[in-house]
């Protein structure tokens, strides 16, 4: 739940962003980049940092400037992210969704909305398991953790 609690720790009025990241590290070369989150019950890849709110900041420090990855608060999956879980078990394909910000009437970090499809996965064959709603966050929980407390938008 430390991934968790960092993004978490970050929602409040005009929060700068953090160089203590939500995945171990970031590995960026051209033929292999990563998030380097195999700990991670889904496959979630270099390509995800925008949805992840990761970023590659510059910074100084002593008049020096020098690059960084930074960590925000913002969750923003979108539609048509389609993730994979590591197990090759279950599949899921965002429909919908609405991104996480700053609230400044409630001054509260408004977790934004999630609908996904699920899909089980046996023998390279998808069937469909339902269609989910939930926030950002118990999203990102599903895709570190492999579960979420979610509503089944079909019943």
């Amino acid at each position: 739940m430390e991934e968790i609690k960092l993004l978490e720790s970050m929602w409040k009025a005009r929060s700068s962003r953090q160089t203590t990241l939500i995945v171990p590290q970031v590995n960026y070369d051209r033929l292999n980049s990563s998030l380097s989150n195999e700990h991670w019950a889904f496959h979630v890849p270099y390509g995800f940092r925008d949805a992840l709110d990761i970023r590659y900041d510059q910074r100084v420090k002593d008049k020096k400037k020098y690059m960084v990855w930074t960590q925000g608060p913002i969750l923003k999956f979108k539609e048509g992210d389609t993730l994979k879980s590591k197990d090759g078990k279950t599949s899921v394909q965002v429909s919908s969704a609405n991104r996480m910000g700053w609230d400044t009437e409630k001054n509260e970090m408004y977790r934004g909305v999630v609908i996904y499809k699920k899909h089980n996965i046996v023998d390279g064959v998808y069937t469909k398991a339902g269609d989910y709603l939930t926030c950002q966050m118990e999203f990102l929980k599903l895709l570190i953790y492999g579960e979420n407390s979610y509503r089944d938008v079909t019943e």
